[in-house]
């Protein structure tokens, strides 16, 4: 098909110049499609050429491939023209359900970062994934976007929306504003695809597009989940929230196995659908548990929020823990630098969609530390010691010392043996 697409735009692209017509445009119009316009995003722009019987297998294939990639660039426009960001669906739910305290200023840049870096895995056609399941068509969707990176350029220009800002209690109403410019974005990266021949050659290579249109419905909660989890990411942030981390912890092995020096400071009767148990979430894959924490209100267990976000859809676990940590260690790498969302062009995959600060407990600290709870390996702005940590003693205490702990905690107070220290829960 490369050796055909070339000899074909050498031969005519004179022609296509003299009609005044870009490579999509002049082909279909040099094979009797003159009205289709599918270099444009909008309904019925662009339709599924009705016979194939009259063309040669390099003629059909290519113009279907002209209208699957129209139709791929459109589902993900009317994917998100398709998502309600309005204060009274979820976006506004979820701003309520966290109810940030800190009314700080966010970047609508950051936003439509955290849209555009899912576009390239957000669309693969539904029938291949059904066939070949999601990791088959997510591939696909990601070897067009490598093969071509002035795409990527186009859906993600640096610096679009950066000098606007929106309170984060009022963020709905600056999401309008990142639908369109994403729809705009999406709209010059399908005209630039099909206007010029060289990423047009590259786009389609491999037959990446030759299958059916991806569920607009899929898409649009793809898209929207990601949207969602940044903001959650956000508003937890200015809550004046942390992510703890504790790993080679299961809580619910370290109820029941008799490890727990003290009885009732951890509680974990079972994990439910969500992987959640009481302050936790549970990552069996990394035997590592993960919470919400407070450093204003350490006391407080975050259950209920847990529960509520992922019960109504709006992130996972998996988004949010395990993305914070996956973004926690890109951080660190780069020296404590780029924590906002972005499209990793080197593994093709979103990053830093979750950003929440991580903080690992410290398992080596000794006796009653209060300047030890984690570790420094994420930074310590986020993580010194919460600021109630190790000063309220326990309740009707007769211990020598006695130390209240957060709602959270899962550090080396749980398993350590003493006489002469008393820990409880605040």
């Amino acid at each position: 098909m490369t050796e055909y697409l070339t000899d074909w735009w050498h031969a005519n692209s004179a022609q296509c110049e003299f009609r005044n017509a870009t490579f999509a445009s002049c082909y279909q119009q040099m094979h009797g499609y003159e009205q289709e316009q599918c270099d444009k995003t909008g309904p019925s722009m662009c339709n599924y050429p009705p016979d194939f019987s009259k063309y040669t297998v390099h003629q059909a294939y290519t113009l279907y491939t002209i209208f699957a990639i129209w139709q791929w660039f459109e589902s993900i426009y009317e994917a998100i023209g398709n998502a309600d960001l309005s204060a009274n669906g979820r976006v506004g739910k979820i701003v309520k359900a966290i109810n940030p305290e800190v009314h700080s200023k966010q970047s609508l840049g950051n936003f439509l970062q955290a849209l555009s870096a899912l576009t390239p895995v957000i669309s693969a056609p539904a029938t291949l994934i059904e066939q070949f399941g999601k990791f088959v068509g997510k591939a696909i969707t990601e070897t067009a976007m490598r093969q071509s990176p002035g795409v990527i350029k186009q859906l993600n220009p640096t610096g679009t929306l950066d000098s606007e800002f929106v309170q984060i209690n009022d963020l709905y109403d600056g999401l309008a504003t990142v639908k369109e410019t994403y729809q705009q974005n999406i709209s010059a990266a399908l005209s630039l695809v099909q206007e010029n021949f060289t990423t047009f050659s590259l786009f389609a290579a491999d037959g990446a597009f030759i299958a059916p249109r991806a569920s607009l419905e899929a898409n649009t909660q793809n898209l929207t989940n990601s949207l969602e989890t940044y903001i959650i990411s956000q508003c937890l942030t200015a809550n004046n929230m942390i992510v703890t981390l504790s790993r080679d912890t299961n809580p619910y092995e370290l109820v029941h196995n008799g490890s727990l020096t003290t009885s009732d400071l951890v509680s974990c009767d079972y994990y439910d659908q969500y992987g959640v148990c009481s302050a936790w979430w549970y990552d069996p894959d990394t035997n590592s548990a993960y919470a919400l924490a407070s450093l204003t209100n350490p006391e407080t267990n975050y259950y209920d929020l847990m529960e509520t976000m992922f019960s109504e859809g709006w992130t996972t676990g998996k988004d949010l823990f395990l993305g914070a940590n996956a973004c926690a260690d890109h951080v660190a790498r780069n020296g404590g630098k780029d924590n906002g969302p972005a499209l990793d062009t080197n593994t093709m995959a979103p990053r830093c969609v979750s950003n929440v600060q991580v903080c690992v407990f410290d398992k080596n600290c000794e006796g009653m530390d209060a300047d030890c709870e984690f570790t420094g390996e994420y930074g310590w702005d986020g993580c010194h010691p919460q600021p109630e940590y190790m000063k309220d003693e326990c309740p009707g205490s007769y211990a020598e010392e006695s130390v209240a702990l957060p709602a959270a905690y899962l550090g080396s107070l749980d398993t350590t043996e003493s006489q002469t220290i008393q820990v409880c829960e605040m």
